[in-house]
């Protein structure tokens, strides 16, 4: 079985961890890495919106993050199912400690992917600092100082996505975190509104209709003030994606 695995660099800490576990099935799948950072046509022709996407044998996409079951999988000659993370979203609007996400603030951001490792961090940091912005975004903390959201972007011309690419316009990368409880989201968002204006008329982002990967539920954005301007992707087996915006 023929593996193409294609990633946005490291903007995804996950990403380090899923290039890791792929080297060791080389001896098992037939795989191919391509980094989509620089590669704005390759990112077009597979009709990529998602910082990772899988292609076995060619034809059958997956968008997940990779895990050593799906590659048992593949290595004995069968696809595996995947479905779409469909949380239980909350639009109880909260406000705790929101903090400007700086460079130095990346040991604890990374903590929303899950699987982080001292070396997928330093990958994101490392990635991030070709950019040489003052911040990238920002995170919600509660009481605890716990990280619970937060909000990441980078300038549309740097995406590799078929996106607008104008100057005056920025990107959300990551969107995060889902709860059930309470929605702490908007407070980070709404703090990066105000930060970017002045600096760029508009903010895009990629969200699903009923997921939160990437970055939806569309509702969310909506309920934030952005414009639905239409299906941008869509796989019947898994996402229906738009594109969304805001002016600043």
């Amino acid at each position: 079985m023929v593996l193409d695995f294609y990633y946005f660099s490291y903007q995804c800490p996950l990403n380090d961890n899923m290039i890791r576990l792929l080297n060791e099935y080389r001896d098992k799948i037939d795989i191919n890495l391509y980094d989509i950072s620089n590669n704005h046509l390759l990112a077009g022709e597979m009709k990529m919106f998602f910082p990772t996407l899988i292609v076995l044998d060619k034809k059958k996409r997956y968008y997940s993050p990779l895990r050593k079951s799906f590659l048992e999988q593949a290595a004995n000659g069968i696809y595996p199912e995947e479905k779409p993370f469909l949380p239980t979203i909350s639009r109880n609007f909260t406000k705790g400690i929101i903090e400007p996400l700086s460079l130095d603030k990346f040991d604890i951001a990374c903590e929303c992917c899950g699987d982080k490792t001292s070396e997928n961090c330093k990958k994101k940091i490392e990635f991030l600092k070709q950019y040489e912005l003052d911040i990238y975004g920002f995170i919600h903390k509660n009481g605890k100082g716990e990280l619970v959201g937060g909000v990441e972007y980078l300038p549309a011309k740097v995406i590799p996505y078929d996106i607008p690419h104008d100057d005056d316009i920025a990107f959300l990368t990551c969107v995060y975190m889902t709860d059930a409880a309470y929605d702490y989201k908007s407070a980070p968002l709404m703090k990066l509104e105000k930060y970017l204006a002045g600096e760029y008329k508009r903010i895009l982002a990629i969200s699903d209709e009923k997921g939160v990967f990437p970055n939806g539920d569309l509702d969310f954005f909506i309920s934030n003030g952005f414009q639905d301007e239409g299906v941008i992707f869509e796989d019947e087996n898994y996402c229906r994606l738009h594109l969304v915006t805001k002016k600043l």
